[in-house]
């Protein structure tokens, strides 16, 4: 998505253009000039998506996948104990590979290794419990975390005042170009949306979010959407 900054850049964001169009009857060209509003939405997230590892290594591959299966299912119990859903718990992904043993000079010993990874995915619904989940996974056997993502259930009613927050903004500025050029507004000719994609902003550390303080330190911060409209109006 295109970001849209105040300040210097807006002429370049904007690109405010005059141009000659065919009218739709194909007679007389018509003017028009195009715009690009932003509004902004901030929302505290009220979900985190968390993506964490469980990867074992034994020279019996049987001996590996039950290691592993034993540290994923500590883990699964571990995440539902914190608050996590059944239905809110996925497995992403599991592997199984092997590589085989050198020497000191790079020589293959004829011995293997085999490599288990079992990943899971899970949301958390309830944002202050994520530091002791966290500490709770962690101790029952995950040995990665891959990734933590805070969102928002639904950002819809936020998105919608955002959406007019857009179209209030890119009428006042191409009311104050076709002003500046002799010209009257007229109606949109064109209108499209840039889809909107949260960017995470940061906030100071809490150290267990009241789950206790021996958790893992987290911080869900502040998502911002922002929405762009392209909107072309007619001149007149």
């Amino acid at each position: 998505m295109a970001r849209n900054f105040k300040g210097a850049a807006i002429v370049l964001a904007l690109a405010v253009t005059l141009s000659a169009c065919s009218a739709a009857g194909g007679g007389a060209g018509q003017r028009t000039v195009s715009v690009t509003g932003t509004g902004t939405a901030r929302l505290t997230p009220d979900i985190v998506v968390i993506t964490l590892g469980v990867q074992t290594e034994d020279e019996q591959v049987a001996k590996a996948v039950q290691d592993n299966n034993a540290r994923a299912s500590g883990v699964i119990e571990a995440v539902k104990a914190a608050g996590v859903a059944p239905a809110d718990i996925q497995t992403s992904d599991f592997s199984v590979s092997s590589q085989s043993k050198f020497d000191p000079l790079g020589n293959p010993t004829g011995e293997v290794s085999y490599f288990v990874s079992n990943t899971l995915t899970f949301t958390l619904r309830d944002i202050p419990k994520l530091g002791d989940l966290l500490q709770a996974a962690l101790e029952s056997g995950a040995n990665t975390v891959q990734n933590v993502s805070y969102s928002v259930a639904d950002p819809s009613e936020a998105l919608d005042k955002a959406r007019l927050e857009a179209i209030q903004d890119a009428h006042d500025q191409a009311s104050q170009l076709a002003n500046a050029t002799g010209a009257q507004l007229g109606p949109v000719f064109n209108l499209n949306e840039y889809s909107p994609v949260p960017v995470q902003q940061y906030a100071a550390p809490s150290f267990g979010k009241g789950g206790g303080g021996g958790g893992v330190p987290t911080s869900p911060g502040t998502l911002e959407y922002q929405v762009q409209l392209y909107i072309v109006y007619s001149l007149r």
